[in-house]
């Protein structure tokens, strides 16, 4: 069955993926992720294995994987979920190959058209499953230059000192508490994309908490009471909902 065809503008077209079984746009996205993102490439099988599946197979969360491609060939790709408990999308890879990064898909650079995007997904997600409404994205950002670039178009910066867990090549002899002991640790930004439409400008500590614990817990699988989540979460800074309208 070939992939969903999900949104066409200019040269771009976004196909969703999981659980379609093209496995022709399937392996591109995934040569994509190897080559733009080696430092992850470990990831690929758990990758391939999960695209096997539609996109709610696991409970509460709603999972994307999107081949972008421009004049019918393979040019970015974008892997995000909606997790519904916490009214939030998280924001994964997000890559584009270098011989696109010029192109521009609505007066956008094609990667912030994507990650516009995939917020307007997870809204969609959200009214969907009648859920509340979806707060925004909140974007793991690895350099200070990238963090900058999204400051200028939008997203906000959460003032929290966030790592990211990467977890070792698979192993099928190991527990999954074996598993959690090999994971470092990398220091990140977090970046928040709101939605604008609720009216949402700004940040209070209980959604930066909320928006840590989806990715450290919820997603990335880690107990609540692992130290390093402990660790994010005492840095975060006690901010008031009227402190934080203050700082519009």
């Amino acid at each position: 069955m070939p992939a969903r065809l999900i949104r066409e503008e200019g040269p771009a077209k976004v196909w969703s993926l999981l659980g379609s079984r093209d496995t022709a746009r399937v392996e591109a996205m995934l040569g994509l992720y190897a080559k733009l993102f080696p430092q992850y490439a470990h990831y690929v099988p758990r990758m391939r294995r999960r695209a096997e599946f539609g996109e709610e197979r696991r409970a509460g969360h709603v999972v994307h994987y999107w081949l972008v491609e421009v004049d019918g060939r393979p040019a970015a790709l974008r892997t995000f979920r909606y997790v519904r408990g916490r009214h939030v999308g998280l924001a994964h890879a997000l890559a584009v190959d270098p011989a696109y990064r010029a192109v521009t898909v609505g007066g956008q650079r094609l990667s912030m058209f994507l990650v516009h995007a995939c917020l307007d997904q997870i809204i969609a997600d959200s009214k969907r499953l009648g859920d509340e409404a979806a707060l925004g994205m909140v974007n793991e950002v690895e350099s200070p230059h990238l963090m900058e670039h999204y400051k200028r178009n939008g997203i906000l910066e959460l003032p929290v000192k966030y790592v990211e867990p990467v977890f070792p090549a698979e192993n099928d002899a190991r527990t999954r508490e074996q598993e959690i002991a090999l994971v470092h640790f990398a220091p990140m930004f977090l970046g928040f994309l709101p939605d604008a439409l609720l009216g949402i400008r700004t940040y209070t500590s209980e959604m930066i908490s909320n928006f840590a614990l989806a990715f450290l817990v919820d997603h990335y699988g880690l107990p609540a009471e692992h130290p390093r989540v402990q660790a994010v979460l005492e840095s975060i800074p006690v901010l008031s909902q009227e402190a934080a309208w203050k700082r519009q």
